[in-house]
């Protein structure tokens, strides 16, 4: 089967979580003066009726034209309207990036039973940076107003913003890890049998939440892009996000916008592959082409000790994704959707891992080998009834050390397979990859 863009968008992704997760003119001008409470959870019938006032005053102060305004008053005249439209933009506006809807457990083709699965280390490292936050400021990222949060805000600047050159994009702190992506995407773009000129590589960080004048640009841009696809979410997305910002929420994150627990994961898209609604709102928010790497990802692989090939790990898994967008390996005939999603993200990991270990990629020793390995053991799953499980620690582990046992056992070490070569020994593995393993 064929997935839409928005459901394969959640799936070119290296980990089967987001922030919100875990439990993860210029803005300032053109603010009014009506602030929202920084703990922007609405739980109450009075957080839900101060919240409506606000956006009400808001919407009377905007220049609108009268099928517009009359849209937004009719969302404004009741708590239940109120709260019927903030569902119906969440939904809107999660469709567009990590989801194709909300709330889409489906029941489990796989039996949990069968699978030997638990936390990992990501897990104890994400748990311990939550503890850090305030509470608060953690409300106020991961639901912001009727669950319209910074999150999205952050992750759709991701998607909007205009790429440079990746030597001139920072990675890791104080750009420690900028030479060594730059060269590493480079190499990628050598190594796969794909045209990956129009490849760019992003930053995936919270710096437009910091409260300067350039940020606030940034937001209004991201503001005005949301605004074409619900006026309604982009009215509370703006109440919410600088209110906190105005009230100092973002003090309550150790390391303010630099904290990684904004960017923990990274995605690969190719809009040109999109189609019908998915593929108009892209071009309407003028996406292109990209891979984003979390700058929280990066933190967290030099605190578990795979700094260096953790990063390079990730960014082949999600050129990978690339190299599948290409090819068109999304379809298969595989009907349960945490199934399919699982046997792409463990084929990335599988590719990932061919181009790290290869002679022609990035040649890493044993010793580097295994902490490619341990890097997608971490990011594995228990989501068996999830849409976007992406594969247990011990499948994710085996499809990368496939991948590299491919790479090391290839006669000719100056020979790079091509891409469909490299999917249909996959595919026949696969079955090995994913076998029941619970004592």
């Amino acid at each position: 089967m064929k997935r839409p863009l928005a459901t394969a968008l959640a799936f070119a992704s290296i980990a089967a979580v987001s922030v919100t997760g875990f439990g993860m003119p210029t803005a300032h001008a053109s603010t009014p003066a009506t602030g929202v409470s920084a703990a922007a959870a609405a739980s109450t019938t009075t957080d839900v009726s101060a919240m409506r006032q606000k956006f009400n005053a808001y919407v009377a102060g905007m220049d609108l034209d009268a099928a517009t305004r009359t849209k937004l008053e009719a969302a404004g005249a009741s708590d239940a309207a109120f709260t019927a439209a903030g569902k119906v933009a969440v939904a809107t506006l999660q469709a567009g990036l990590t989801n194709a809807g909300v709330d889409r457990d489906a029941n489990p083709a796989l039996n949990p039973g069968d699978y030997e699965c638990g936390p990992t280390a990501m897990n104890a490292w994400v748990k311990d940076q939550v503890a850090q936050i305030d509470p608060t400021s953690w409300s106020w990222y991961t639901n912001g107003i009727l669950g319209l949060s910074p999150d999205l805000l952050v992750q759709y600047w991701t998607l909007m913003k205009t790429p440079s050159a990746p030597r001139d994009t920072s990675f890791g702190p104080s750009g420690s890890a900028t030479n060594e992506m730059a060269r590493t995407f480079g190499a990628l773009q050598n190594f796969w049998d794909i045209d990956g000129s129009g490849i760019a590589l992003v930053s995936y960080d919270a710096k437009l939440l910091a409260d300067t004048p350039e940020a606030a640009a940034d937001r209004a841009v991201v503001y005005d892009g949301i605004s074409k696809i619900s006026g309604f979410a982009s009215i509370l997305l703006r109440l919410s996000v600088e209110s906190g910002i105005l009230s100092g929420t973002l003090a309550g994150f150790p390391g303010g916008v630099d904290n990684p627990m904004f960017s923990v994961n990274s995605f690969a898209i190719d809009p040109t592959h999109a189609t019908g609604d998915d593929k108009a709102t892209l071009d309407m928010l003028g996406v292109t082409r990209r891979i984003a790497m979390g700058q929280g990802l990066i933190r967290m692989w030099d605190d578990l000790g795979l700094g260096r090939v953790g990063d390079r790990a990730v960014l082949a898994h999600e050129y990978s994704h690339q190299v599948q967008y290409d090819d068109n390996l999304f379809v298969t005939d595989i009907t349960d959707e945490a199934e399919a999603t699982a046997r792409t993200e463990l084929m990335a990991d599988a590719f990932g891992t061919y181009f790290t270990v290869s002679k022609h990629g990035e040649s890493l020793n044993k010793a580097q080998t295994l902490q490619d390995l341990q890097t997608f053991y971490n990011v594995g799953d228990c989501g068996f009834s999830n849409p976007g499980h992406h594969g247990t620690p011990n499948q994710r582990y085996r499809a990368a050390e496939w991948g590299a046992d491919l790479a090391k056992s290839q006669s000719d070490q100056g020979h790079v397979l091509p891409s469909l070569a490299v999917d249909a020994a996959f595919e026949k593995a696969l079955p090995q990859i994913t076998a029941p393993d619970a004592n």
